[in-house]
């Protein structure tokens, strides 16, 4: 018996510390956010990555765009600046992958860029130019840094709609050919340029050689480029660079080479059914 009541005396007071720990953290944590919504902000420091790395944004574009979304912040009071309102504003700016903003207890507003990383500058058929990153996301050309990512031009339709994510069969080949290539360090290093054909294929030009890769459309990336690989090492190597005019790679089964004043042997109206897959 007097051990059930040393244990229950025990627990009794475990919990009554439980409550005062309890109490105490709200009153400090009440205490905290009267201050926070007190403070008066005294700077912005902004962040960009990756630093020293960015394409398209800087401090002063941030900046600036801060101060046509709230207004000048410093001097202000924490309580009078809408972070939610900030934040979302500048999660629509086209070059912004993600962006996290908040006040610090020691008044300095801070705010962290995180900029979208292009894959591909297209090209297209009004003339018009624009990248896209990874995720389709439309980005325009307004750096004037150089960015070595591949060159899409030829039959694209897409018009440039800042800070879309880019619609359409043959624009969603366009930006997995480019993830695929941008990926890896050796197809990165061999082409430059892709160009979409009448039919909406998807044609490789390669920095060394005078040959061009037919890749039909953004399906079993992996398979075509291991085929093509064998082609390499197996083919080129032996034969050099410029034997070829052309590549297709476009069907799993085989790579189909044109020699140099070869004709291809592919019929115009079979082309024409290939691409319906796409």
């Amino acid at each position: 018996m007097t051990n059930w009541k040393l244990a229950l005396n025990k627990r009794q007071w475990m919990v009554a510390l439980l409550l005062v720990l309890l109490v105490a953290v709200a009153i400090f944590w009440s205490s905290i956010s009267s201050t926070a919504k007190n403070r008066i902000v005294e700077s912005m420091d902004i962040v960009i990555l990756p630093e020293n790395q960015a394409l398209f944004l800087n401090q002063t574009i941030i900046s600036d765009s801060v101060q046509t979304i709230i207004g000048n912040p410093s001097g202000r009071s924490a309580n009078d600046i809408n972070i939610q309102k900030l934040e979302a504003r500048l999660n629509k700016i086209p070059a912004v992958r993600k962006a996290e903003v908040y006040i610090a207890l020691d008044g300095v507003l801070k705010i962290k860029i995180e900029e979208r990383t292009p894959v591909v500058l297209v090209q297209n058929a009004l003339q018009q130019e624009f990248y896209l990153d990874s995720q389709g996301v439309i980005i325009p050309n307004t750096s004037s840094k150089f960015c070595d990512v591949l060159v899409a031009n030829g039959n694209i339709k897409n018009v440039m709609a800042s800070g879309k994510i880019i619609g359409g069969e043959t624009a969603k080949n366009i930006v997995a050919v480019a993830k695929f290539i941008a990926a890896d360090s050796l197809w990165n290093a061999q082409f430059q340029q892709l160009y979409v054909d009448n039919y909406n294929d998807l044609i490789l030009i390669p920095r060394i050689g005078k040959h061009s890769i037919v890749v039909g459309n953004g399906a079993n990336l992996p398979q075509k480029f291991g085929n093509l690989r064998l082609f390499y090492d197996q083919g080129l190597k032996s034969t050099g660079w410029d034997r070829y005019k052309s590549v297709d790679i476009s069907n799993l089964n085989q790579v189909v080479g044109t020699r140099n004043g070869q004709e291809s042997i592919q019929k115009e109206e079979n082309k024409s059914n290939k691409n319906n897959t796409h």
